[in-house]
């Protein structure tokens, strides 16, 4: 497993040594149920020792144990903790998606279920390419680069984010949606968690946001130049670097 992976169980751990422990001084105060969806993680052995954790054979075998699973990217929620669905991202290691290779399909079904008109979003693509191709900014387009063509454009992508970051994917609602988002640094500081609401999320990760445009076979297609959507895809696809490149991905590092 990455590291992503691997500190997403051990925070799921770390919980639920909280709980059983009664403790209260996490952002969560007293954690009373625990777990993701219908199930709630086993009662956590008083004599655990973390730093045996860093072996990932034993950490799988506590997971396991505990009830524990890595959750999939079609859930927006990786745990419930007393009742709340959170997205949890770790902050140390590769940075974390927000938006994974989602081509224009998939926004243009999100767009016409939020009642939003994409052709904003379609100009800030295009913007995007000019500037790409004329190498005027990189592959990767953070909002830091005073040329990129989504950083005074929050409102555009504000919804587009938030349903990303709690409600689903470019193909589908999620059947486990978020309510909140936490990041941490170390899973055993609470001090280095923060927790974002739907409200706020958008708000707090901007800054820290990077655009770029990757190999639309990535979200699913295939075979562009013969895909039955071509005339959906092809106002965001350009043929770059030997590949058609349409899917837009977006990730968050720590501002």
């Amino acid at each position: 497993m990455n590291q992503g992976e691997k500190n997403e169980i051990l925070f799921k751990v770390y919980l639920c040594y909280l709980k059983k422990n009664n403790n209260h001084k996490s952002p969560f105060g007293e954690i009373k149920k625990l777990g993701f969806g219908d199930i709630e993680y086993k009662i956590l052995d008083n004599d655990i020792d973390f730093n045996t954790l860093n072996d990932e054979g034993v950490l799988k075998k506590t997971s396991r144990e505990l009830g524990i699973e890595k959750s999939s990217p079609r859930n927006k929620a990786d745990v419930h903790i007393n009742g709340m669905g959170y997205s949890i991202k770790y902050m140390n290691a590769a940075a974390p998606s927000i938006i994974n290779h989602t081509n224009r399909k998939g926004f243009l079904r999100i767009a016409n279920q939020l009642k939003i008109d994409i052709s904003d979003l379609d100009e800030l693509v295009n913007k995007y390419w000019d500037l790409r191709i004329s190498n005027q900014i990189t592959e990767d387009c953070g909002n830091n680069n005073p040329l990129s063509p989504f950083k005074d454009n929050k409102e555009i992508l504000r919804s587009y984010l938030e349903y990303f970051c709690f409600t689903g994917t470019g193909s589908s609602d999620s059947k486990n949606p978020a309510d909140n988002l936490i990041k941490f640094n170390k899973f055993d500081d609470p001090s280095s968690w923060k927790i974002y609401s739907k409200e706020n999320t958008v708000d707090e990760i901007w800054d820290g946001l990077y655009f770029c445009m990757r190999d639309i076979s990535k979200s699913g297609v295939k075979n562009y130049e013969n895909s039955l959507d071509k005339d959906i895809l092809e106002n965001w696809t350009r043929y770059s670097s030997e590949k058609y490149r349409g899917a837009l991905s977006v990730r968050y590092k720590s501002k």
